[in-house]
């Protein structure tokens, strides 16, 4: 993966879980790293495909390869957040290259 294709920013989010000063637990999206991808928007006619799937996918973003990204975190790319369905794909080749996170539009994106 050459380094040029990596011109979008990127913050992975992960959810954290703590105690209000009432006790009361609460849980919000933390922002833990900042990395370079390759975003890609889906197109039209790939998002109704993926609809009639039963799949919500919206865009794909390709990171270098890192073990610490899972599918309990999420992607915000300007100003959207984003969930990763599923694991995060490793490439073809010697599969520690790069991933490719599959991505769809979070509901609650006001967190974070």
């Amino acid at each position: 993966m050459r380094a040029s294709q990596l011109r979008h920013s990127i913050k992975v989010h992960q959810k954290t879980i703590s105690r209000s000063a009432t006790g009361a637990v609460t849980s919000k999206w933390a922002h833990i790293l900042t990395l370079y991808a390759q975003f890609t928007p889906l197109s039209v006619k790939d998002v109704i495909t993926g609809q009639a799937a039963g799949t919500d996918i919206t865009a794909r973003a390709m990171i270098r390869y890192r073990d610490d990204i899972d599918h309990t975190m999420r992607i915000k790319h300007g100003g959207r957040m984003f969930e990763i369905v599923g694991e995060p794909l490793a490439d073809n080749g010697s599969g520690r290259e790069y991933l490719t996170l599959i991505l769809k539009g979070a509901d609650d994106d006001r967190q974070n």
